[in-house]
């Protein structure tokens, strides 16, 4: 069966039919279940510095916890990529799925039964943030054992909207639940990683390729899946862009809450402007595929961060909520046709056989520095305040479109 394109995946077998995605009882199951799953890891992931922002009125206490919960982005990705390549997708998952219930639900108990400190937080954090990152690899690249090769960018769309969708309600909900009770976020999250682990138990098609017998060393393993991403100069260009750009909106997500906190206002109101900014990257998440069809991808990628550079200097002088919700949704859409287009484009060309490795890679690069974000906002945010703090987050947002329009390796990818 001749190839549809120079990098599309080539798939045997005359007699198979293209399934809608609809009709794609295993992709149904997959997607469902990890967005249910996603959609408790926000619920935490919001909560952890929320809960400790107005418990202690610490902007760096805040930012150290979320450093926790961000730190396995940085050190676990490497080898949760090789161990997604090695070993039974599905089983790893179900793992996860396990672990975090385990984790996350001894929060509420020793609430109930006898208060908790906030290492006791900061640990849970880095170990559901552990769990979370091997399973998001494993579900990434799982999603091509489940869909057809011309489905994938759609089932991309897809997934982006889901894990949007996730963020978007994950605020709000552990925004009206927190004040409720602090334990109720850590809940919801554990009753989510049970329902995951219930589909992921219902699907019937193995979630990786057959592999070819004997495995490599494990540096020489990884070894292939970083070689592969330095020699995709696209990909090194916009790993590096996106790296960068999630540490800044990392600070700014801090940045955010602090402007609420100050202004008097409650923990649901930071949710509700945060869950605004999630409508945002909803849409932008289902409209991409309008975007990626039109726009060359190297525009795309440098008219993003344009648009960041123009967006963000407003959210500094914007105290009103109605107003933040416009500005940080809007910064949302933009970030979500971004993240479809690259990792839509990635997704087609990468082989089967490192799909675990080179998505671990990628991600290391691209979400690596979420934890520093989250100190550095800390910080930032107590001794310069949060108008210089937000200002100098826009001039780094600009540097960043010089960049990008400079770069060879972005203006000479079409697509």
């Amino acid at each position: 069966m001749p190839a549809r394109g120079r990098f599309r995946h080539v798939t045997t077998g005359t007699d198979r039919q293209a399934v809608s995605l609809r009709g794609n009882r295993d992709f149904l199951l997959l997607w469902s279940g990890a967005g249910i799953s996603f959609l408790g890891s926000r619920v935490s992931a919001f909560a952890y510095p929320l809960i400790v922002l107005w418990a202690t009125g610490s902007a760096p206490a805040a930012g150290l916890v979320a450093f926790a919960a961000q730190l396995p982005y940085l050190v676990v990705q490497l080898p949760a990529g090789i161990v997604v390549d090695r070993f039974d997708r599905r089983g790893l998952m179900i793992a996860c799925d396990l672990g975090r219930v385990l984790a996350v639900g001894s929060i509420p108990i020793a609430m109930l039964f006898g208060g908790l400190g906030m290492w006791h937080l900061a640990v849970v954090a880095f170990v559901e943030g552990c769990l979370t990152v091997v399973y998001r690899i494993a579900e990434r690249a799982a999603l091509r054992s489940v869909v057809e090769d011309d489905q994938l960018t759609l089932a991309s769309a897809r997934n982006e909207a889901r894990e949007r969708a996730a963020g978007m309600l994950g605020q709000p909900v552990a925004g009206f639940l927190a004040p409720v009770a602090q334990w109720a976020p850590f809940l919801f999250t554990s009753v989510a990683h049970v329902f995951s682990l219930a589909t992921l138990l219902l699907i019937r098609k193995k979630l990786q390729a057959r592999r070819a017998p004997g495995r490599q060393r494990v540096f020489a393993e990884l070894a292939e899946g970083i070689v592969w991403v330095w020699r995709q100069r696209f990909a090194r260009a916009a790993a590096g862009l996106i790296a960068v750009s999630n540490l800044l909106f990392q600070v700014l997500f801090l940045a955010l809450l602090v402007i609420v906190r100050d202004d008097g206002r409650s923990e649901a109101v930071a949710s509700i402007i945060v869950t605004v900014a999630g409508v945002g990257g909803v849409v932008g998440a289902l409209s991409a595929t309008w975007w990626i069809r039109r726009i060359a991808l190297s525009h795309l990628v440098i008219g993003a961060n344009l648009s960041w550079a123009l967006l963000v200097p407003f959210i500094a002088f914007a105290g009103n909520p109605v107003v933040l919700g416009f500005l940080y949704s809007a910064t949302a859409y933009v970030g979500a046709v971004w993240t479809v287009a690259v990792g839509g484009h990635l997704v087609r060309i990468v082989p089967e056989e490192l799909l675990g490795r080179v998505t671990s890679v990628a991600s290391l690069l691209s979400y690596g520095p979420l934890a520093f974000g989250s100190l550095l906002g800390g910080f930032a945010l107590e001794s310069f305040g949060v108008t210089w703090t937000v200002v100098a987050v826009s001039g780094v947002m600009l540097t960043l479109t010089g960049l990008a329009a400079a770069s060879p390796s972005v203006r000479s990818t079409v697509g």
